[in-house]
């Protein structure tokens, strides 16, 4: 059959007709995985030095790059080729190979789903997506042009768990999104619109006392490292809260940050 899998949400892994293949050392995962993150774009010698070597590349890195796509070539030899094309090099892989493209396609769908009123449907594409995700994106890498990939990706992956948690309180299942949102809230202790999802799914849960409490604690984290008060939108639910507000349950905005 020889077909493919890509894992670039965490760390890069690559099967063939589900066997795991041995993708060698940092670097070489490393230059996968830049092949793999451009998809149909040429990527030249010096982008791929530029990668693996960000400051003073050594006199042999042209050399080097060209020994890691020889040795990556023959690994995935009858399933995929690194063509050479204008001066660069491309990757020919089906975008459903790869981890990151099927992730895309995914939370593109549930966001169409969201503008169509369809919960549930957007709730499955979410969650197959998240579903991708299985650590810390491109560990095993190298590289300042892949570190900052990482960060765009486990951005992504914020929103997506962020969308999902949303999409869980608007389907009346408050109670599956607060664990999700526990973990954002601990990644991400300043990012006020994960701690209103919170303090709503709270709300919804029937625990209002736990939201307000959650608040103040949000309340002083801003306060110690930031020297600010919380938002006017987060203050506004704290007051919709106290007050017992019917509208206390409205879901905030997604993040979408798709």
């Amino acid at each position: 059959m020889n077909t493919l899998a890509f894992s670039l949400l965490g760390p890069v892994r690559a099967w063939r007709d589900g066997v795991e293949l041995q993708l060698g050392s940092p670097q070489q995962r490393t230059t996968l995985a830049v092949l793999l993150l451009r998809g149909s774009r040429i990527t030249t010698t010096e982008d791929l030095v530029d990668a693996l070597w960000p400051d003073a590349p050594p006199d042999s890195a042209v050399s080097t790059v060209r020994t890691y796509l020889s040795r990556l070539r023959r690994t995935l030899s009858g399933a995929a080729e690194i063509g050479w094309i204008a001066g660069g090099y491309q990757l020919d892989v089906p975008a459903d190979a790869v981890d990151v493209w099927r992730f895309r396609r995914d939370t593109a769908a549930a966001a169409e789903a969201l503008r169509a009123g369809d919960h549930p449907v957007a709730a499955g594409l979410l969650a197959d997506a998240l579903a991708l995700h299985r650590g810390t994106p491109l560990a095993g890498t190298t590289g300042f042009y892949l570190a900052g990939q990482r960060a765009r990706l486990a951005e992504l992956c914020r929103a997506a768990t962020a969308d999902l948690a949303a999409v869980t309180i608007e389907l009346d299942r408050p109670a599956e999104a607060i664990a999700r949102l526990r973990g954002l809230v601990a990644e991400s202790p300043i990012s006020e619109p994960y701690h209103g999802l919170l303090m709503t799914a709270l709300c919804r849960a029937g625990r209002p006392a736990d939201a307000l409490a959650h608040y103040d604690q949000v309340r002083r984290v801003l306060a110690e490292q930031l020297g600010v008060r919380p938002s006017a939108e987060l203050r506004e639910l704290h007051r919709r809260i106290l007050a017992g507000d019917p509208h206390t349950g409205r879901v905030p905005e997604l993040c979408g940050a798709h």
